[in-house]
């Protein structure tokens, strides 16, 4: 039996709602008909034409992504216009598109809360809380015993390698950490995504260790002056993880129990690996 589009963003939008993405967002439905009835739905971190490939391959009705494929309006949609091709695709396909980021990102279900449960972290909170809302970005709690930052590193990189989507990508990831090896790690910060900006918060809060991706060269110069540790697994990696909770929620959903939830097999991080490169 097949279920509306219209019924899967509402599920979603029961756990994020598109009122909490950020103004500069485009976050919802931006392919399709929610009137539309579908079986087959793929997740996906990012929309690329190896990911449609795989849509249409496995008979996908529905791409499920968080990152949306239209931020800015699209002046036109002719052929040699590099920001119109997944869109022109879709449409020739009739295959839908539902995105749903920032409103994801500060919710119980981003990749920061699913780390941070998965790393034992205890006491956890929102790092930047939305005001008088059960809503936020990043978390923030403690371990239950301090260790030493390599040790802490290492945990993570345990649990990314649990994670099916991302351990095939981890070589080129380019996890990296700044902070003395030896330092002792109690209280972590975890934010899914470019989380440079967030240092700031993560230092008033009284972070010992901050894990997120993208964090630029003086973004971890001013974390070590002040000290606290940065480790920087890459955006993928500090996403993927999310996309398969969400995979999870959307799977134990009475209503949606006769839809196909599948993963997409071609999603991965932009980087090459270095031995690419010979």
């Amino acid at each position: 039996m097949s279920v509306s589009i219209g019924l899967i963003a509402q599920t979603i939008e029961k756990i994020a709602p598109k009122s909490w993405a950020e103004e500069w967002d485009n976050v919802g439905l931006l392919v399709g008909d929610a009137s539309t009835k579908i079986e087959r739905v793929l997740l996906t971190l990012d929309a690329t034409s190896e990911v449609l490939e795989e849509a249409k391959e496995r008979k996908a009705q529905l791409i499920l992504a968080h990152h949306p494929i239209i931020f800015r309006p699209l002046k036109n949609l002719r052929s040699d216009n590099q920001a119109a091709q997944i869109p022109i695709q879709l449409l020739k396909e009739g295959i839908a598109y539902y995105a749903a980021h920032t409103n994801l990102d500060q919710s119980l279900y981003s990749s920061s809360w699913t780390m941070g449960k998965a790393l034992g972290i205890d006491k956890m909170e929102f790092l930047a809380p939305q005001a008088l809302e059960d809503r936020g970005y990043g978390v923030v709690g403690y371990l239950s015993t301090p260790e030493p930052l390599e040790r802490a590193v290492e945990r993570v990189k345990a649990f990314l390698n649990t994670q099916t989507l991302v351990h095939a990508d981890a070589p080129s990831n380019g996890y990296r950490f700044a902070g003395n090896p030896l330092q002792k790690i109690r209280k972590i910060a975890i934010v899914n995504g470019s989380g440079g900006s967030f240092i700031p918060k993560a230092l008033f809060k009284g972070a010992d260790l901050l894990i997120t991706g993208d964090v630029d060269h003086h973004g971890v110069l001013d974390a070590r002056e002040a000290g606290m540790a940065i480790l920087d697994i890459g955006h993928f990696a500090s996403e993927a993880p999310m996309i398969m909770t969400l995979q999870k929620y959307l799977s134990e959903e009475k209503s949606l129990v006769s839809l196909e939830i599948m993963m997409s097999s071609s999603m991965h991080s932009p980087w090459n690996k270095f031995d690419e490169a010979k």
